[in-house]
C-alpha cells in the first residue's frame, strides 16, 4: 500500500502533504507484527510514565484496532519512525499532521497517545545506560500526565513537546527542566581573560528596531537598522547586545588576545524550561541549577555543554516594570543574560489566562 492510498482511505486530505517526507525509507523498515501495536505493550507502558488506567485501557483498545488496520499501521509507523528513529520531525511538522477524526471519531487523540508511548523501552534503555536515578525519572514523567489533558490539548498537540520525555532528551531536577539541544539564537558570547565579563554580539545581518529590539527583514520602521559582524585575526567588530534585552547601535572592538568566544549558534547547550504547579521560588531554581551541574557531567560526561538557554515569555523584559523588584519572576530574570528573541506575543497571554481566550479590554487585572 503506497502512500497515496493510505492517505486516501483515511482522508488525510490537505494535512497528507506534511506526512509525505521519509515514507518510502519507514516502510520499507516496517516489521510484520510492531510491538507498539500490541494491547498488552501500550497498557504496561502508559503505566511506566503513570498515565491513567482509564487512558491506558482506551489506548491498548485502539493499538489492536491500528493494528488490524492496514493503512493505519502504516501511518503509525511511520510517525513512530519519523518521531523516534529517525528524528527528523520537526516542532511544525509533528504540530501539522492530521486529527483522523474523520476515520477515528472520538478515539483520534489516543492515536498520538500510542505514537507517544511507543518509544518506553528505548526511553528505559537510556536511564538505564547513564545510570539515571529513579526519582529524576519519576519527576521528569510527571509532565506526561499534565499535558495530556485535553484541557492542556491532549496528546496530539503536545506530541513534539512530550517526546523530549520518551526519548531521554529532558530531565527535570527540582524546580526546573533540563533539554539536550543548540544554540540557536543570532548571537556570540566572548569572555575577558582576565576579568571574565561576558560580552555578546550579535550576528551580522540582523535587523532590529529603534529600542533594540528585534525587527524583521522587510522591517521599515523608522530608526530600524541592521547589525555587522566582522571576525579577524586580531579583532572582533560587531554591535553589543546589553545584558538587559536589547542591541546597542554601537559598534564594539574586542581584541582576540583578550576574549575568549564562549558560546556561538550550533554550540550544545541545556535548555531550561519551568513546569508550572509551583511558585518560581529562588532558592528553588538556584538548587535546581546546582543539581544540574552536578548531574549531567556524572550522568552524561560526554556532553560538554556550553551555556544554559532559556527562551520563555517569562523571561519578557516588561515584567520589570510592572512587578515588584522582589518578585520571582524579577528575580529569576536577574540571573540571565538578557538578550533580544523574536516571540509570540499571544504566548504571555495564553499562559498567565491558562490557555483560555481573553479580551484584553476586560480581562481580569
Amino acid at each position: 500500500m503506497d502512500f497515496e492510498e493510505v492517505s486516501a482511505q483515511l482522508q488525510l486530505g490537505e494535512e497528507a502533504d506534511r506526512l509525505k517526507a521519509g515514507w518510502e525509507r519507514s516502510q520499507a523498515q516496517l516489521p510484520a507484527d510492531p510491538e507498539f501495536l500490541k494491547p498488552d505493550f501500550v497498557r504496561w507502558a502508559c503505566r511506566e510514565v503513570h498515565l491513567p488506567e482509564d487512558l491506558a485501557e482506551a489506548g491498548a483498545r485502539l493499538a489492536a484496532r491500528i493494528a488490524e488496520n492496514e493503512a493505519l499501521r502504516r501511518l503509525a509507523w511511520h510517525m513512530r519512525y519519523r518521531v523516534y528513529v529517525a528524528r527528523d520531525a520537526s516542532w511544525g511538522e509533528m504540530n501539522g499532521w492530521p486529527t483522523l477524526e474523520a476515520v477515528l471519531g472520538e478515539e483520534a487523540g489516543l492515536f498520538y497517545l500510542v505514537i507517544l508511548v511507543s518509544n518506553v523501552p528505548q526511553m528505559q534503555e537510556q536511564h538505564r545506560l547513564h545510570q539515571v536515578p529513579p526519582e529524576v525519572v519519576q519527576a521528569t514523567l510527571e509532565d506526561v500526565s499534565l499535558w495530556a489533558r485535553p484541557k492542556r490539548g491532549g496528546i496530539r498537540v503536545n506530541l513534539p513537546w512530550l517526546q523530549n520525555h520518551l526519548s531521554a532528551n529532558l530531565y527535570r531536577l527540582g524546580r526546573l527542566q533540563f533539554q539536550f539541544g543548540e544554540f540557536d539564537q543570532p548571537l556570540r558570547a566572548y569572555r575577558n581573560r582576565k576579568s571574565g565579563v561576558v560580552v555578546a554580539l550579535s550576528e551580522g545581518g540582523v535587523v532590529y528596531r529603534a529600542e533594540g529590539h528585534r525587527g524583521r527583514r522587510d522591517d521599515r520602521s523608522q530608526g530600524h537598522w541592521t547589525a555587522d559582524l566582522s571576525i579577524g585575526d586580531d579583532e572582533i567588530r560587531g554591535f553589543p547586545l546589553h545584558p538587559d534585552g536589547h542591541a546597542v547601535h554601537k559598534e564594539v572592538v574586542l581584541a582576540r588576545s583578550e576574549w575568549d568566544q564562549e558560546l556561538a549558534p550550533g554550540d550544545p547547550v541545556l535548555h531550561i524550561h519551568i513546569p508550572g504547579g509551583a511558585p518560581l521560588d529562588h532558592r528553588a531554581c538556584g538548587e535546581a541549577f546546582q543539581r544540574a551541574m552536578e548531574f549531567f557531567p556524572r550522568h552524561y560526561p560526554e556532553y560538554r555543554f556550553a551555556a544554559f538557554c532559556c527562551s520563555s515569555w517569562l523571561l519578557n523584559t516588561w515584567l520589570a516594570e510592572v512587578l515588584p523588584a522582589d518578585s520571582n519572576l524579577v528575580r529569576f530574570q536577574r540571573e540571565f543574560y538578557l538578550t533580544p528573541l523574536e516571540q509570540w506575543p499571544q504566548g504571555m497571554i495564553d499562559r498567565v489566562f491558562d490557555d483560555t481566550p481573553v479580551d484584553p479590554a476586560t480581562a481580569p487585572r
